[in-house]
């Protein structure tokens, strides 16, 4: 039995421990990248090209070509328009408790600057943090995307993997799912959340005045 190696997208939501999925994947030798950070391949700002791409109708994205295994923004989003591409591929939708999901979103976001893709998704309320509106706004949008995926791969036996990296980390399912064998390094943990340092408050506050960075719009 050898090793998968076909396409893995990650479509679970941000906070469901998908940056410890990526190093995972990575420990099992796939390609793998997380998001759309500059610097993670040639091209990457952070998703303004990607953008407009998108909304184009064009969801072909020149990551596919580069990796083999996607997690974060903005594959989660897309992953309908990825089955469309890659009906054959593996998916693995991260999970968590809703209520320490969010509790998690409000404490990591807050202070933190406001991504791209966080306002292409989610328009003035891309910091779960800013009110209970844009909380509730999070919650909807975590339920239905859940929902929606396990409806879709309900008649897909094999290709889809449920998994909750924050309760129960471990490489037993991912490697049984990949057909992998279990490495001998421990499962990895990674980006946890933490409050946001006064400094890094109003550091944030500085470079929104002076326009070096995104504001949450206001409509």
């Amino acid at each position: 039995m050898s090793q998968y190696d076909g396409k893995i997208f990650c479509i679970g939501f941000y906070k469901t421990g998908t940056t410890s999925l990526f190093h995972a994947l990575r420990l099992l030798g796939y390609r793998t990248i997380n998001g759309d950070k500059p610097g993670s391949y040639p091209g990457a700002d952070d998703g303004a090209s990607l953008i407009p791409q998108m909304d184009a109708g064009n969801y072909a994205l020149p990551t596919f070509e580069l990796f083999d295994a996607f997690t974060d923004a903005p594959y989660l989003w897309i992953w309908r328009e990825i089955y469309a591409q890659f009906p054959e591929s593996k998916y693995i939708l991260t999970v968590r408790d809703e209520d320490r999901w969010i509790e998690s979103c409000v404490r990591f976001y807050h202070g933190r600057r406001v991504r791209p893709m966080m306002i292409w998704k989610f328009g003035k309320y891309a910091d779960p943090s800013r009110d209970e509106a844009s909380r509730q706004v999070w919650l909807e949008n975590y339920r239905r995307h859940n929902a929606d995926i396990r409806a879709f791969f309900a008649d897909k036996p094999g290709q889809l993997l449920l998994m909750e990296p924050t309760i129960a980390p471990g490489w037993g399912p991912l490697c049984g799912f990949l057909e992998a064998p279990v490495p001998g390094q421990p499962w990895p943990h990674a980006n946890p959340s933490r409050d946001s340092s006064p400094l890094r408050l109003l550091r944030r506050r500085i470079k929104q005045a002076l326009g070096l960075e995104l504001r949450v719009p206001e409509d």
